[in-house]
């Protein structure tokens, strides 16, 4: 059996999902995580290094695959995108403008802001979403998870502008003041999970952004449900102030064996390989096969707890779906620099 290629986001290339495939298909898998989709975009440009390319909701559709960088799938595999209940909307990720199916989605859900309850309400920071890190009340009392496309959407977020919209140089100059003081007021800037966790129990932090039920999954697994992940319940996207993601599984046109990727990709949407998908990375987040009876049934109730799945639907309904952010470069560069200069700053 030839040995996988994957870049994308943690938990696929190693550990328990890695065995689970290698147990249940004799299928290998190794390489590299990403923090960033946009990164991970330009590197399916530039290399031939992969098979699969694991990627959040726009980038199959609106950038790889019009590029012609994803191979179309089998039809064979189209009923696993015949999604239902509040996965539905997952669907279109999956499907290039045209229809075809281009890749297979698996974890999803709201990626916003994550508390420690017993320090911050959770009606309170629904209702101020991501302005909390504007508010001086809570200088230094927060931490950032630098995950930068979702910083570059949620500062905008912060800063009341819709992330998805092109700004005018007033509302750039709006962007880039939010950035520099949402910055310069945090405790922690990392790109570690479980160390913000970590910061929250322990009570040296609120709050943390970027983050949802997979970052917070881990804890609240050994037992820690004051950590807590939260949808702001309103904000400028037409009215929501929260953003869904659902990861994409999709092969690459550098594969070396396509048949064999599609073997990973059947597995991904088995029973067992959801349930796999779902516990990836020592998390516990939800994933789209749960529409079905028979994947659902698997998940024990204190992995659903740990996943806040009866918070579920509630939370989707506040979000509106991670798009492709005009100028992402110029304003990932505002972050930058703006890090930058707390960094020089504190030194």
């Amino acid at each position: 059996m030839p040995t996988l290629r994957y870049l994308g986001w943690e938990g696929y290339a190693n550990g328990t999902f890695a065995a689970s495939l290698r147990r249940n298909t004799g299928l290998e898998i190794t390489g590299e995580n990403h923090l960033s989709d946009s990164e991970a975009a330009q590197r399916i440009r530039s290399e031939q290094a992969w098979d699969i390319i694991n990627i959040n909701t726009p980038f199959a559709r609106d950038v790889l695959h019009p590029e012609g960088l994803l191979h179309t799938l089998p039809d064979a595999l189209r009923v696993e995108v015949d999604l239902t209940g509040i996965f539905s909307r997952f669907r279109s990720p999956a499907e290039s403008r045209q229809g075809e199916l281009i890749g297979i989605p698996q974890r999803c859900g709201p990626f916003n802001i994550v508390i420690n309850e017993k320090r911050i309400s959770p009606s309170l920071a629904e209702e101020q979403g991501f302005s909390l890190a504007l508010n001086a009340d809570f200088s230094k009392r927060f931490g950032i998870l630098t995950y930068e496309d979702f910083n570059v959407m949620h500062f905008a977020l912060a800063a009341g502008l819709n992330p998805f919209r092109s700004f005018d140089s007033s509302e750039m100059t709006t962007f880039a003041q939010a950035a520099h003081r949402i910055l310069r007021s945090a405790r922690i800037v990392t790109c570690d999970h479980e160390f913000l966790n970590k910061a929250l129990v322990d009570q040296e932090i609120d709050f943390y952004v970027s983050g949802g039920i997979y970052t917070a999954s881990s804890a609240r697994l050994a037992g820690r449900s004051e950590v807590r992940a939260i949808t702001p319940s309103k904000g400028p996207i037409a009215g929501k102030g929260g953003i869904a993601f659902v990861e994409i599984n999709a092969i690459t046109q550098g594969s070396q064996s396509k048949a064999a990727a599609v073997d990973f990709l059947q597995f991904l949407a088995s029973d067992s390989g959801a349930l796999a998908g779902s516990l990836a990375g020592g998390a516990c987040n939800p994933v789209v096969q749960m529409h079905r009876r028979s994947m659902f049934a698997s998940l024990s109730s204190e992995q659903l707890l740990a996943m806040q799945w009866d918070e579920f639907e509630e939370d989707m309904a506040r979000c509106a779906e991670y798009e492709i952010v005009p100028d992402y470069d110029k304003r990932a560069a505002v972050i930058r620099s703006a890090a930058a200069l707390v960094a020089t700053n504190q030194s």
